[in-house]
């Protein structure tokens, strides 16, 4: 094409016009005319951009010849020429007048929209054909050979469908600009063709026993897919008979008159294979799994050879590092003579000549001969000759590995260790590279030793390391830039670092040629940033002459500046379900806006948020410069929708509650408009539940953030709610989370087993009545705001409607304590913060810390687990209204604050000390116990909104909530009625005990020192203090202030202290924690005696708590 313009110049001037004639006059006009399209000024503008001719200047056909070829390039013109005359209008002749230059140009139109005229088929679908189009999109130059190679390809596509009369036609409508076409492709599929015969002639092969599993029965709709089915299945049923390598012909031939194909399978099944593993034991199972020659049909020298790698492998992971295996062919009976096998008995490499053809009617043995050698333990793994790599740093990187205790669960390690000289050798690259990385560039890996232990038993890997000098970096230059300064971009890379603790080039630190490579993009990034997506950036280094024996290089960064670019237009292709509008909203790329590379990034990552989409590629195409110059690109967003809706069921059986099921149907994308809706349904005979869920992940912008994120500037996701749950386990709830007496009897019994009102006289002959249900509906509304993303600062909002019914309860041993609460409705407003900055930070003695901080990096990285220095904090505050709709009224607030630090002179010890803090307050209380009068109860919280702590990560003198006032159940009135039974009839006595019932206040501080023995082992001595609290003034009283009413006494908690001990082992799960609490100070129930005085009951001192994580 470039050709073509550039003689048309050359037609031009050969006409009326000789070049020797006009060649070096002056210029005194030149002039751009657009042909065959109503006049387009922007066009014109930027086409004279692309002028390398001017006014004024002498004229060049070097000048003519490269301004064509720059309006080529452009991908706006479609084709031009060039006309020159004198000024008065006549022909330019020879002379030295000045000449006139006109360019006339044919506009270059664009793809606008491309549609599909299909005849209504349900076998095959628009979507199909769209995917098939290739360099054809909205956006893309309308060529004709680009529309006839994506008809070609339609067609060819029907066709391997079974539409052999298919017809796919095009046709183009331009706009009225001239500059955009609507492609409209007109596909008639034509009747699929049908299978009128299926012959299969396989020498040696008796297809009766599969001819009736095949796709391709006479009559069935035929394929090119369901022809490769039946393939791969006759060829499987070869196989199973022993026959690994059968060759198999597939042909078909179309009788275009009745529309139907015969397909003619031919071929033999090949020699009799038996493959045998010799020198090692092995299922036939894992046999198949390892072998690719027993499941893929095939003796291809490589699928062998492939054997062998495996079963060397599979040696190695159970210890046998330095296993042989080595594949041993034989032919019985043998070839003749001439056959290009002949001899494999007695060659050594006789496996790479096989040749299936050769071999029909033969068997022939593969043996894989296997010397496992001596069985090991990889025991340590270490690094000699230089200190500046611990082994527990690069250990990860390593494909050596050390036997790991847990290695019999196949996730978390190896049993005996992993090595092979394959491996080794890797590994020598690793720390070669690493050490390149610290700035010894000369550094390398000079012996790898295996050592054996005395007994004979393990095995020692041992990499020695000669370092070489150390390089450093002298200086850093910049070249090549005018819109920044040097200085600017030199401060750059380390500052982009900064923010996300990542090292980069300081002068004198060690020499990293990762480090430059990094520090290189991230200038580019700040250019691409800034507008500049264009922009490159290179590096280079000089060698200086050394200084104090260490080698000096200067670093150059070598810039190349081009201009910004502008969003022209935005094309989006693949969303046939997805409306353009709610794409758009879910992007920061916005038409005439500058381009910037976060954007582009951070709207793939918006996009993928949501979850519609499986495949997102957005790319950009030149799309001219604008007036003033600037670049234009075109944005297209190639998608590849998922399945909108996921529907989820299934069934199952509970020896408590009998049959059960669950039901889910999910919409990812609600409407079309990237929004998601949830229907959740399960059942069984006691619990039941219905959820209906609404998510809309962009719920409000206050200001587009960076990248298309949800950042600092908005208000999302907002995720709505509506559940009702019915469930009738409460029995089971109490039995294991309440009552801790009585042998789990919470509900009286008549002597039938049947549930009775625990204040019946009757004894055994009471009525039975129904079983304690809970009801619960509920609405919640939430959404969160990211205030600060380098100090993880969040909040919250949310409101909550919830309407809680107790039925049935009147059975219950622990009635009374839920008789204020059996109807509670709860209306509120929430708001919450989170900030969030703990991080784990390296040793000071690691000499990775030493690389970081010499860099310029950051030490810690964040970490929630096992943090050694920051804190974390959090703010919940909850209003409940009865104007809103509740039946109470309060107030609630909870804040927790953690902090942690290591001390660096005490072995890495690391500090850790949180305190919790609840706090709640009732409005204008009612009476709710139904004895008309304002009392104690009517002035505590919900059961369900109280305060309560006590376990691993509160108090851990206390078992799990048992912290805090208690109440004694049931009463003894109630006991002295007597007729107490069990679920069997059996008569039981029931004894008071003390219900653990939560507070309006809640106060726990704990301090723990993690004191480090090894890398993986810590001792962590502890302190918990606090308590939950009945009312909010009962944290100021004193402890020794005890009331003479029992009940009030056992209400009245005090100040706990637990002291003990505990300890952390790493493990690829997290920490693992145990800790052994000791309560200096246990607290005293009072419980009533029948008959007699008052018992005392003490909570035991000791508890064991074990979990993964640190306590706090």
């Amino acid at each position: 094409m470039i050709i073509w313009l550039l003689l048309c110049a050359g037609v031009a001037a050969r006409g009326a016009q000789d070049t020797s004639g006009y060649e070096g006059r002056l210029v005194s006009g030149v002039e751009i005319v657009l042909e065959g399209v109503p006049a387009n000024k922007p066009l014109e503008a930027e086409l004279q951009l692309l002028l390398r001719v001017a006014p004024d200047t002498v004229y060049s056909a070097a000048s003519v010849r490269e301004t064509l070829q720059e309006f080529w390039e452009s991908g706006r013109v479609a084709n031009a020429r060039v006309e020159v005359s004198e000024p008065n209008g006549q022909a330019a002749s020879e002379g030295t007048g000045p000449v006139r230059v006109r360019f006339i140009v044919r506009p270059q139109p664009r793809v606008n929209e491309i549609l599909f005229d299909l005849a209504p088929t349900p076998l095959v679908s628009e979507d199909e054909l769209r995917a098939r189009l290739n360099m054809l999109e909205p956006g893309a130059r309308l060529l004709n050979q680009t529309l006839a190679g994506n008809a070609d390809t339609i067609q060819a596509y029907l066709r391997d469908r079974g539409f052999y009369r298919a017809e796919v036609e095009y046709t183009t409508q331009l706009d009225p600009s001239g500059t955009g076409a609507t492609v409209t492709f007109l596909v008639r599929p034509g009747a699929q063709a049908r299978v009128e015969a299926l012959n299969i002639k396989i020498a040696g092969f008796d297809d009766a026993h599969v001819r009736s599993d095949l796709r391709l029965q006479p009559g069935a709709p035929f394929t090119i897919a369901a022809l490769g089915e039946d393939v791969r299945r006759i060829r499987q049923a070869i196989i199973e008979r022993d026959h690994l390598a059968p060759q198999i012909t597939s042909q078909f031939q179309l009788d275009s008159t009745s529309n139907t194909i015969t397909v003619n399978l031919t071929g033999n099944v090949g020699p009799k294979i038996d493959v045998k593993v010799s020198g090692y034991d092995i299922s036939e199972k894992t046999e198949r799994e390892l072998l690719p020659i027993t499941r893929e049909g095939t003796i291809d020298p490589s699928a062998i050879a492939e054997g062998e790698r495996r079963l060397r492998n599979r040696l190695q992971e159970n210890g046998y590092f330095f296993a042989d295996v080595n594949s041993i062919c034989t032919v019985t009976p043998p070839l003749a003579t001439g056959s290009a096998i002949t001899g494999v008995n007695n060659s050594t490499e006789p496996c790479e000549v096989l040749n299936p053809e050769e071999l029909q009617g033969r068997m022939v043995n593969i043996t894989y001969q296997v010397e496992p050698g001596r069985r090991f333990k990889l025991t340590d793994i270490r690094i000699e000759g230089t200190d500046k790599i611990p082994i527990e740093e690069i250990a990860g990187d390593l494909r050596t590995k050390k036997f790991n205790a847990l290695g019999f669960i196949p996730v978390l390690g190896y049993g005996r260790g992993y090595t092979s000289e394959e491996a080794l050798g890797q590994d020598r690259r690793t720390i070669e590279e690493r050490m390149r990385e610290l700035g010894y560039r000369k550094g390398q890996v000079t012996d790898v030793r295996q050592g054996v232990t005395l007994d004979g038993e393990n095995l020692i890997i041992t990499f020695v390391v000669e370092e070489g000098p150390l390089t450093r970096v002298a200086g850093v230059g910049v070249t090549g830039n005018q819109i920044y300064t040097a200085e600017r971009l030199r401060e750059e890379p380390c500052n982009a670092a900064r923010l996300r603790g990542e090292p980069c080039i300081v002068t004198g630190a060690p020499f990293s040629r990762t480090l430059a490579r990094a520090d290189a993009d991230r200038i580019r990034n700040f250019y691409s940033r800034s507008g500049y997506l264009e922009a490159d950036v290179q590096f280079d280094i000089v060698d200086l002459p050394p200084q104090n024996g260490d080698e000096q290089v200067r670093i150059i960064y070598t810039v190349t500046e081009r201009d910004k670019v502008l969003i022209n237009r935005i094309f989006i292709n693949g969303n046939a379900l997805t409306e353009r509008e709610a794409i758009l909203r879910a992007i920061s790329l916005r038409e005439g806006e500058v381009l910037r590379a976060d954007d582009i990034a951070g709207s793939e990552r918006a996009l993928f948020a949501t979850n519609a989409f499986r495949e997102i590629v957005i790319r950009t195409e030149q799309a001219g410069v604008t007036a003033a110059g600037f670049q234009k690109r075109d944005v297209i967003i190639e998608l590849e929708e998922q399945k909108p809706r996921d529907l989820t069921y299934g069934f199952g059986y509970s020896t408590d509650n009998g049959p059960l099921g669950i039901f889910e149907i999910r919409n990812n994308n609600l409407f079309g408009d990237l929004r998601q809706g949830a229907v959740r349904v399960r059942g069984s005979r006691r619990q039941q539940l219905v959820r209906l869920e609404y998510f809309d992940p962009r719920f409000r912008s206050y200001g587009q953030g960076s990248g298309g994120a949800v950042g600092e500037g908005q208000f999302a996701p907002l995720a709505l709610s509506a559940q009702y749950q019915r469930d009738s386990t409460v029995t089971r709830f109490f039995r294991s989370t309440i009552d801790r007496a009585n042998s789990g009897i919470v509900q009286r019994f008549n002597n039938s087993g049947e549930p009775v009102d625990v204040n019946c006289l009757l004894g055994g002959e009471c009525e039975s009545v129904n079983t304690p249900t809970i009801n619960r509906f509920s609405i919640n509304a939430e959404t969160q705001r990211v205030i600060n993303r380098e100090s993880r600062s969040i909040l919250f909002l949310r409101y909550n409607y919830e309407d809680v019914r107790l039925i049935n309860i009147n059975s219950l041993l622990v009635e009374p304590l839920l008789r204020p609460d059996r109807a509670v409705r709860l209306s509120r407003l929430g708001a919450a913060f989170v900030r969030d900055t703990r991080e784990q930070c390296l040793e000071v003695d690691s000499p990775r810390l030493q690389s970081l901080t010499a860099n310029g990096g950051s030490p810690c990285q964040y970490n929630q687990a096992d943090p050694t220095r920051g804190d974390f904090l959090t703010l919940d505050y909850a209003l409940a209204l009865r104007q809103l709709g509740g039946s109470i009224s309060f107030s609630k607030l909870q804040t927790s604050y953690r902090r942690y630090y290591r001390v660096n002179r005490a072995r890495g010890t690391v500090l850790a000390a949180g305190a919790t803090l609840g706090l709640a307050n009732l409005f204008n209380p009612r009476d709710r116990n139904g004895n008309n009068v304002i009392d104690d109860t009517d002035r505590t919280l919900p059961i369900s909104e109280r305060f309560f702590a006590g376990g691993s990560t509160t108090l851990r003198g206390f078992d799990y909530e048992e912290a805090g006032p208690r109440v004694v159940l049931p009463s003894l009135q109630v006991i002295q009625q007597g007729g107490f039974f069990d679920r069997n009839g059996e008569p039981v006595t029931i004894n008071p005990f003390a219900v653990p019932i939560g507070g309006n206040a809640l106060a726990v501080v704990n301090l723990e020192a993690r004191i480090p023995l090894t890398r993986n082992f810590q001792i962590v001595p502890f302190y918990d203090g606090g308590n939950v609290f009945r009312r909010v003034s009962d944290i100021f009283k004193r402890g020794d202030e005890m009331a003479a009413d029992p009940d009030l006494r056992n209400l009245r908690a005090r100040w706990s202290n637990t002291v003990g001990l505990g300890i952390r082992l790493k493990t690829p799960l997290g920490p693992l924690g145990i800790d052994y609490g000791f309560l200096l100070n246990p607290p005293e129930f009072v419980i009533p005696q029948t008959g007699g005085d008052p018992a005392i009951y003490r909570l035991k001192r000791t508890q064991f708590h074990l979990r993964f994580r640190q306590a706090f």
